[in-house]
């Protein structure tokens, strides 16, 4: 065990990997065990023009999925395997063409933010992530003075989905 709490756990080098890919410097995470056998680890920095915090939280060193906090946003249950291409899938879609749907006649694909409401009352957004087969979606309260940050701004879709239910149909 002690030589797992000196060492960086393999899903935290894909994560630095995956963020340095995206263009963040000095991508090296503060990894710590909290009790237990729980870790965090967590990094914040320039990435694509924004200020980024990352956050990952596992239950054990060698647990299958992990939590994953990306500024406000909360992604529960990202398999190890795929947590690297969730920061890529998001932070490699900057400056690509229009993400309208609307405009375009065509759903887009890659990682999106939609504006939905949850059960027609409360205004949601909601952060859609494909990974290979899987799909992650994160839920949040818009923000009061509607600022996205500029990788949020990247990644939204105007138009609202299917409205009620849970936004996190289908992930």
């Amino acid at each position: 065990m002690a030589s797992q709490r000196n060492s960086k756990l393999p899903v935290v080098t894909e994560a630095e990997h995956a963020v340095r890919s995206a263009g963040g410097q000095r991508a090296m995470f503060n990894q710590r065990h909290v009790r237990r056998g729980n870790w965090f680890a967590d990094w914040a920095g320039r990435l694509g023009g924004s200020d980024v915090y990352i956050g990952i939280t596992g239950k054990e060193p060698t647990a299958r999925k992990v939590r994953l906090l990306l500024d406000d946003w909360i992604f529960e249950d990202v398999s190890t395997k795929d947590l690297g291409g969730v920061l890529t899938e998001i932070f490699s879609r900057r400056g690509s063409s229009s993400r309208d749907s609307s405009t375009s006649g065509s759903s887009p694909s890659g990682a999106t933010i939609r504006t939905k409401r949850l059960y027609l009352l409360f205004p949601a957004q909601v952060l859609k992530v494909p990974v290979g087969r899987s799909r992650y979606s994160a839920t949040r309260k818009p923000p009061p003075d509607a600022e996205l940050s500029p990788w949020e701004r990247a990644l939204l879709v105007q138009g609202d989905g299917p409205a009620g239910g849970s936004a996190d149909e289908g992930a």
